[in-house]
């Protein structure tokens, strides 16, 4: 039971991006106690959330994720392109 456990918090910290994102470099970010992986593909990101945490409530992961987004591409979200759960999220950015 024991390195079922070790097992799980180490595989919590993974963060690989599926296969779109593929060959991209993360760019690891921390928001408000939460940290993220965000990969960038054009105008597409996702961001994984890295770090265990006990139920955590998806608006405040997503707002989390928002301004991790914006701050590793330097772009703003698109509104309304936002999709995902407590652990990965997809969105699309516009960039100057």
């Amino acid at each position: 039971m024991v390195r079922f456990i070790a097992l799980c918090l180490c595989l919590a910290a993974c963060a690989s991006p599926s296969p779109r994102f593929q060959g991209a470099t993360p760019t690891r970010v921390s928001v408000a106690g939460m940290d993220f992986a965000v990969f960038r593909s054009g105008a597409e990101v996702e961001a994984i959330r890295t770090n265990a945490m006990p139920i955590p409530r998806q608006r405040d992961v997503f707002r989390n994720a928002i301004a991790a987004i914006e701050q590793a591409t330097g772009c703003t979200l698109r509104p309304r392109s936002m999709t995902g759960d407590a652990a990965i999220i997809r969105a699309s950015v516009d960039c100057p």
